[in-house]
């Protein structure tokens, strides 16, 4: 990977429409490494998803970026959210969000978790399998349940079916089981998979999701909502499609194959918050190893960069620096060894005090850093540019 000239970016890309000289006024006044949060992305980002799904409510999936700035500005637009915990319920409510526009869709919940979400009136969970349905006869009619079903692993960067999703010939038992229990029974639900770069998964399992709506009416159940996940993919470095070409091939097979009066919900949050969020980080040290030269900054992959490990996500890199390029290690700032971010990265020569950005790391990054030898999560500055 290359890294790329910094003036060759801030007309287009991650940083369209910010000056310069708001740029440089940070790097000056601001300890690295810190992460520059817009909130007009957020709601540009907002506004293009609801635009090119016109059918679909938008549920933001907490999990990819819980702070409270992007929370309160998708709360401010009517949007509402998609929880995975308690703890994720609490902070949402805090922002001023009303649990009835919450989902709450881990398919496993530990009696306490399930306990807490149910006394803060979280409205709708997701499950599985018999043994997760079965937990739900506790709470009457407090709940609704929907049913979440495996789908293909294709384009996606991670596949979530691995873990969760109830195989489709297990489904007519479980319709049983949801009905022997007399557990209210909202309808279905399926993830493609994070940063999904096709439209193929999306198609394919709405088409499952008719069948199985057909299914579920036949035995006298009726189908309120059907969640088509989230999953739309945002640029890092390779090209990916537009947003609007899998709202066009979702709308096409919403319209054919789903009743208009089920509600159809979505859980985006990379696409939301990705490209809102850009890290800038300091070189701290730097040396040659093995003829090769490494850079170490302050941030790294126990921190911001934890998105390389889980996600395995390819950040791009921007340097002000315009010189000649040469391989170069791109290191963390802790004392392990696994902490490398880029073992092959074609740089411009480095000073250390220098800044480096990188854009697009608002999904999957700040929840997922940790304070490995005391360095602390990176700082988050606010801005509406």
């Amino acid at each position: 990977m290359k890294a790329i000239n910094i003036n060759n970016r801030m007309s287009a890309g991650h940083l369209r429409g910010v000056d310069p000289g708001r740029i440089n006024e940070l790097t000056r006044t601001l300890p690295t490494p810190f992460m520059i949060l817009r909130t007009d992305r957020i709601r540009e980002n907002l506004r293009r998803l609801r635009q090119t799904l016109p059918r679909v409510e938008v549920f933001y999936a907490v999990k990819s970026n819980n702070h409270p700035d992007i929370i309160r500005t998708l709360a401010e637009e009517n949007c509402s959210f998609d929880i995975s915990s308690v703890r994720e319920l609490e902070e949402t409510l805090d922002c001023g969000v009303r649990v009835e526009n919450t989902i709450h869709t881990n398919p496993i919940k530990s009696p306490p978790e399930f306990d807490g979400a149910v006394k803060l009136g979280a409205p709708i969970f997701v499950a599985d399998n018999i043994s997760e349905i079965e937990k739900f006869s506790a709470y009457g009619d407090k709940t609704g349940l929907l049913l979440r079903f495996r789908t293909e692993h294709g384009s996606a960067a991670v596949d979530l079916s691995y873990k969760f999703g109830a195989e489709i010939d297990d489904i007519p038992a479980m319709l049983d089981r949801i009905i022997e229990l007399g557990i209210p029974f909202r309808g279905f639900c399926f993830h493609v998979g994070s940063q999904c770069t096709s439209t193929h998964q999306y198609v394919a399992s709405i088409k499952i999701a008719a069948k199985l709506i057909k299914l579920a009416e036949s035995k006298g159940l009726r189908v309120e909502i059907l969640d088509i996940g989230g999953g739309f993919p945002i640029k890092y470095t390779r090209e990916i499609p537009p947003i609007e070409k899998f709202g066009t091939a979702i709308s096409k097979a919403l319209d054919e194959k789903i009743d208009p009066a089920i509600r159809i919900i979505c859980e985006p949050g990379r696409f939301i918050c990705g490209e809102a969020v850009t890290l800038f980080s300091s070189v701290i040290g730097k040396s040659v190893r093995d003829g090769l030269k490494w850079y170490y900054l302050d941030d790294g992959l126990y921190g911001s960069f934890s998105g390389r490990l889980f996600d395995g996500c390819i950040y791009q890199v921007l340097t002000n620096r315009n010189t000649k390029w040469e391989k170069a290690v791109l290191a963390g700032p802790t004392c392990d060894s696994f902490d490398v971010i880029y073992r092959d990265c074609l740089m411009p020569p480095l000073d250390i005090g220098d800044v480096l950005m990188f854009p697009a790391m608002g999904a999957y990054c700040s929840v997922s850093a940790s304070g490995f030898n005391g360095l602390g999560r990176t700082q988050v500055v606010t801005v509406d540019w």
